[in-house]
């Protein structure tokens, strides 16, 4: 079994091995969990076997852009990912 995760929205996401890839509840899209990453911020992790959600750490990119898309959708609202 693979982690499962949760991003900033509260959208939890699982892995989907028929199509290699994470997918949340609309069951629409699997995507790579880096992709998942990049697009929603840290995520936080629920291992096998645990009930509770651990935040992930951040890279400093990925604290950097975070800070950068919170500051853009500060100023100009948030827009469709």
């Amino acid at each position: 079994m693979s982690a499962i995760y949760r991003d900033a929205d509260g959208d939890v996401w699982m892995w989907d091995a028929h199509n290699e890839g994470y997918y949340t509840g609309d069951m629409y899209t699997a995507l790579p969990i880096d992709e998942v990453r990049e697009l929603y911020g840290p995520l936080e992790v629920r291992e096998d076997g645990s009930d509770e959600y651990v935040r992930e750490p951040e890279s400093l990119e990925q604290l950097l852009r975070r800070i950068i898309r919170e500051e853009l959708d500060r100023r100009f609202g948030k827009v469709a990912r």
